[in-house]
């Protein structure tokens, strides 16, 4: 597994908000629904105390434990403004992290 620094540059973005992409900010609420990871993945989601309707990012990885390590260790590893992570596997069912409230 690589260190939690590896994983700064996989992140992407949810969503498509204009404002978002230009500025970094974004005041889109829409809710994300429900979230599944591909196949054989882990879906990590990172999300913001103030916006938590749908992830700020996202990334996939190989394995429950691995998604683990990258929600406990999430400042190191996300690097975006975030507060929080939660893991969801390809049925949609939470493997890691979890919200702070």
């Amino acid at each position: 597994m690589a260190p939690a620094a590896a994983y700064r540059t996989r992140w992407t973005r949810w969503g498509n908000d204009p404002v978002g992409k230009a500025t970094g900010v974004s005041f889109d609420r829409t809710p994300s629904g429900p979230i599944h990871a591909p196949p054989g993945n882990v879906r990590v989601c990172a999300y913001h105390n103030d916006f938590d309707e749908h992830p700020v990012c996202w990334l996939d990885v190989g394995s429950a434990a691995e998604a683990a390590m990258i929600c406990d260790d999430l400042v190191e590893a996300c690097g975006w403004n975030i507060d929080f992570a939660i893991a969801f596997d390809e049925a949609g069912e939470q493997v890691a992290g979890g919200a702070p409230y």
